[in-house]
């Protein structure tokens, strides 16, 4: 993987819940956006989990860095779960702290816009880079509700553990790492020093406000999702659907109302959704046709009955043309 470029692959609350992304994101978005430069797909359909390595600085065999994480959209119903790393060098540490990163849920979006922007000059290219996993609403559905069940933790623990890889992996010699916790911090602290031995790991709650190198982070994690809500594109093409999500958060009236509107009878919501998330299966199971597989006479295979009566469809999924659906599941 070439650096600056994207590689494809195949709930729980947060105790804050940050401000929904500006519709209007023009200094972000306008072409050619400052993702469309960086080779980010803020214009693609977001079916598949991505890992994103921006341009490393040059490094000599005594440089050492260290290296902070943290993410972005955990706890919403909808868009994607970003993990982050950031990575300084040991002797520019200091030059870094003077940017004034912080915990990106207390700094206003043209801070953190204006901030991510800095991580791309060249001046701060010397010295630093940063990498994401961006995880998308589909694989975080598919990852909870597949029969051996894979948790959130676990999708967090190991996009963490694969971003440290990677930066390793690219030749990055990381001496001290610094990540904001999930879960209890001490097991976790303990799972990290031993996947990376030989490197000083630090695990605390609210390592954003603590560590520069993570305030960075988290920056580098929640400029990209916040572009991914606004700029999203649905699979099934349609246009004019309200993005006025509010902040993604089950807690949160503007997500609650857009979650009731734009919930259909057959097909459930758009795949912007985490199907996995309560919120979402409750609002399904009250306003959405019931399933029923019963038995057909071959095994393994089932038929699709739904009950549609009186139930509402979605605008979202008006079609020109039928949709056909195989019995053969």
């Amino acid at each position: 993987m070439a650096n600056g470029k994207t590689r494809k692959h195949d709930e729980t609350d947060d105790s804050q819940s940050p401000a929904a992304p500006s519709p209007k994101r023009a200094h972000l978005d306008a072409a050619p956006s400052i993702f469309t430069k960086l080779g980010l797909p803020m214009t693609e359909q977001l079916q598949n989990s991505y890992t994103y390595i921006s341009p490393l600085p040059p490094t000599t065999p005594t440089d050492t860095y260290v290296l902070g994480v943290d993410e972005a959209g955990r706890g919403p119903v909808l868009g994607p779960m970003v993990y982050a790393v950031s990575f300084c060098k040991e002797a520019s540490y200091d030059t870094l702290k003077t940017v004034g990163f912080a915990d990106s849920k207390q700094l206003t979006e043209a801070k953190r816009d204006s901030l991510f922007a800095q991580m791309q000059t060249e001046a701060m290219r010397q010295y630093a880079g940063w990498a994401i996993r961006c995880l998308s609403p589909t694989e975080i559905s598919q990852c909870m509700l597949q029969k051996s069940k894979y948790n959130l933790n676990s999708l967090a623990h190991d996009a963490t553990i694969g971003l440290i890889r990677e930066v390793i992996g690219k030749g990055i010699n990381v001496t001290r790492v610094f990540v904001d916790t999930v879960g209890p911090p001490d097991s976790y602290q303990r799972k990290l020093a031993q996947v990376f031995p030989g490197i000083e790991v630090t695990v605390a709650k609210k390592a954003d406000s603590l560590y520069p190198i993570v305030s960075a982070a988290s920056i580098c994690a929640k400029v990209p999702r916040d572009a991914h809500l606004s700029n999203w594109v649905f699979e099934e093409g349609v246009q004019g659907v309200s993005r006025v999500y509010g902040s993604g958060y089950p807690g949160d009236p503007n997500t609650v109302k857009w979650l009731k509107e734009h919930v259909d009878a057959v097909f459930g919501y758009p795949n912007i959704i985490r199907f996995s998330w309560s919120t979402c299966v409750k609002l399904l199971e009250e306003h959405a046709a019931p399933v029923v597989w019963p038995e057909d006479e071959e095994p393994g295979y089932g038929s699709l009955k739904f009950n549609n009566a009186g139930r509402h469809r979605s605008k979202f999924f008006s079609r020109k043309r039928p949709l056909v659906l195989s019995s053969a599941i």
